[in-house]
């Protein structure tokens, strides 16, 4: 009996440290900054420039600043606004969700090290003045794609 009742008290913590994560998701920060969608298009070879596009949404009561991005498969990131011109840093308002994306302010990945394939994730980090880092997957469009398409999952029959 006392053995039951230290494995439920222990079940009970381990839920109860567990349910904020869930409620909280994978891709938000505790300051309510979202960041979703990212893609890119596939290359066809290494050492080229390509722009990625991602949706970024403040749940927050603050504005952030997205303030720089990295992303490892390139020699460098810059934010550039829909003239190609670098941006300094993106200001998110409350409640306001902001879509980069073809001919509007987008993120380029310049010098590319590998090809991108079809169907491939690519890992980045955006980092904001308040909220700190956020992992961003760019997922990997084929040529031509006009935005970013999310993945759908074959049903499975045993």
């Amino acid at each position: 009996m006392k053995f039951r009742g230290v494995m439920t008290a222990g079940l009970v913590l381990c839920g109860a440290a567990v349910m904020p994560a869930l409620a909280q998701g994978d891709d938000t920060v505790p300051l309510g900054i979202t960041v979703k969608h990212g893609w890119t298009r596939q290359t066809t070879e290494a050492g080229k420039t390509t722009p990625a596009y991602f949706t970024i949404h403040n749940a927050g009561t603050a504005p952030d600043t997205l303030v720089s991005t990295s992303c490892p498969i390139a020699h460098h990131t810059l934010l550039l606004d829909r003239s190609g011109q670098p941006v300094g840093g993106l200001v998110i308002k409350p409640g306001e969700t902001l879509t980069l994306a073809p001919d509007q302010t987008h993120l380029m990945l310049q010098q590319n090290r590998f090809r991108f394939y079809a169907h491939a994730m690519i890992p980045c980090s955006v980092d904001f003045l308040d909220a700190g880092k956020v992992i961003l997957y760019l997922h990997v469009e084929p040529d031509g794609a006009k935005g970013y398409e999310q993945a759908r999952r074959p049903i499975v029959k045993n």
